[in-house]
């Protein structure tokens, strides 16, 4: 029996699950998931072991499933690694050539003959990045659109992150395998790694650990992010994964199992700029270099990369647009190199005080908007993603300690004031805008067409989060609501053709006539509206 005990307590004391480590990772993520500011799944390796892995928040939230090991995610921008990975195999291949140009595979692209492949992969092409995904419905027509588009620079002169570039890049594995691009990453990549829990065509997905991505998710509501009606983006991030997958996918290259050594050590270095080589994003850390990619899209934020050296792997993938993974990771980070790290303390506030903080606050060049919901404070500024603050007393919240928002009250203990301090050092002191700011219509079933200001909606003092319009003539086309004049605040039509989403499809209008429109806006969380034809 001594024996037995001896050798459960050797066990215990060396086992990952029990580390010093571990608890700690343990700690930093429960909290932000207590916080309502973290949904997903976290994987950390370390020589190929891994050492802490365990899954936060739902899955489904409708449900109340929770999240797993399992959650299959969308990877977004991680796809660029695996388009990239697919390259290198062809032209080991002799089936094509980093050097060659793209006029080789469409003679008549502007300046083709000046654009590589090898251009393509490192963001240093010129061509503009592209995201509307009715331009990417096929090679035809985004083709035709992106050619017409001036180059932003000359090739291999500048750097700036292009999608458009990895677009073209599974045309060209299609046009040089006479295969689709989905296939041919299924049979280089997924199918010898066994990847089985990885693919392409997620909205096709029935597997019951399936995570469905928010725009917002608490413990009370949610309201799912736009799902994109094509596999939209393609090879710049159509992908779907686990982290265990990915983990395997980190394995074969540190291993050189599906590229070879210098393949890999040209991939993994700066291509014109430090911070990005050939398919794999670039990073240092304590004076270490880490390669790896992040992804991001609607419901969805996700990291991956591995420190080389000390051969640490670290996987992060989340279904909510307001998960804090960008600034949990720094101090997963400071736990796995035992350097000081601070947990904030989160203050529980008042749903009554943080609705005093609601507001527009503006500079001069700025809008800041702030609404809250469920318990956080959500914060807003122009095409930037929105994030979840996290709060530290009643009017001082932060998204990590170089990002602050400090609310002031005037004289009369109301807040008019917002101080916000960024990464860069920068300070911005914003007034809160008492003009009367609302809700309109824009789009060509508009007067004032797309590229106009908005129609202004109406409102009943009775019931100010209401906004319409009676017997308002609309044209046969499309609109969207916006908020302020601001492309940065705008609601769409989800791909159910119910619900709503951020910045999501157009409310077609299929008839010239007189309509009522109505959105409400009572519920922030999931809004809800109708136009509908007016009554004669």
């Amino acid at each position: 029996m001594k024996f037995i005990l001896t050798c459960i307590a050797v066990l215990l004391s060396v086992h990952p699950l029990f580390s010093q480590k571990s608890k700690q990772l343990e700690h930093l993520f429960s909290t932000y998931e207590k916080a309502g500011l973290l949904s997903g799944s976290v994987l950390i390796a370390e020589k190929g072991k891994i050492i802490f892995e365990k899954s936060y928040g739902y899955r489904n939230a409708p449900k109340k499933e929770k999240n797993t090991n399992n959650s299959i995610y969308r990877a977004f921008s991680m796809t660029k690694m695996f388009t990239a990975t697919v390259i290198f195999q062809l032209e080991e291949q002799g089936k094509l050539s980093l050097n060659d140009k793209l006029s080789k595979y469409y003679p008549d692209f502007p300046k083709g003959d000046s654009i590589t492949i090898a251009h393509l992969l490192s963001h240093t092409s010129g061509i503009p990045n592209e995201t509307n995904s009715e331009y990417t419905v096929d090679e035809g027509t985004f083709i035709k659109y992106i050619s017409a588009k001036p180059l932003n620079f000359s090739p291999g002169k500048d750097w700036d992150y292009s999608n458009s570039g990895y677009y073209i890049l599974g045309y060209i594995i299609k046009k040089v395998t006479g295969l689709s691009y989905d296939k041919v990453i299924e049979n280089n990549i997924l199918k010898p790694l066994k990847m089985n829990h990885s693919g392409f065509n997620f909205n096709n997905v029935t597997d019951e650990n399936k995570a469905w991505g928010y725009e917002f998710l608490s413990d009370k509501g949610s309201n799912e992010a736009l799902r994109f009606k094509t596999d939209h983006p393609f090879g710049a991030g159509a992908m779907y994964s686990t982290v265990e997958d990915l983990f395997k996918f980190n394995e074969a290259l540190k291993n050189y199992t599906i590229l070879k050594k210098e393949i890999i050590e040209k991939a993994f270095t700066p291509y014109l700029k430090d911070h990005y080589g050939l398919g794999f994003q670039i990073t240092t850390g304590f004076d270490k270099k880490r390669v790896g990619h992040d992804g991001g899209g609607p419901g969805y934020r996700s990291r991956y990369y591995r420190v080389l050296e000390d051969d640490i792997c670290l996987i992060v993938m989340s279904n909510s647009e307001l998960s804090h993974t960008d600034f949990i990771i720094p101090l997963a980070e400071k736990i796995l190199y035992n350097k000081p790290y601070n947990i904030p303390a989160i203050a529980k506030v008042s749903a009554a005080d943080l609705k005093k903080l609601e507001g527009v606050y503006s500079t001069e060049n700025s809008n800041f908007y702030i609404n809250s919901a469920d318990g956080k404070l959500i914060f807003k500024e122009g095409g930037y993603p929105r994030n979840a603050l996290l709060p530290l007393s009643k009017t001082y919240f932060q998204l990590d300690e170089k990002f602050t928002c400090t609310f002031q009250p005037d004289q009369n203990g109301k807040i008019n004031t917002l101080v916000i301090h960024f990464w860069d050092g920068t300070v911005k002191t914003a007034k809160r805008n008492t003009n009367n700011l609302t809700w309109g219509i824009i789009g060509n079933a508009t007067p004032n067409g797309w590229d106009g200001k908005d129609i202004p909606l109406q409102t009943d003092p009775k019931n100010p989060n209401i906004y319409f319009l009676k017997s308002y003539k609309l044209n046969k086309g499309n609109l969207k609501f916006r908020l302020n004049n601001d492309w940065g605040y705008s609601l769409g039509l989800n791909n159910d053709g119910k619900s709503i989403a951020l910045a999501a499809y157009d409310f077609p209008i299929n008839e010239d006539g007189l309509y009522d429109i109505v959105l409400d806006m009572t519920n922030i969380v999931k809004p809800q509206y109708s136009i509908k034809k007016s009554n004669p």
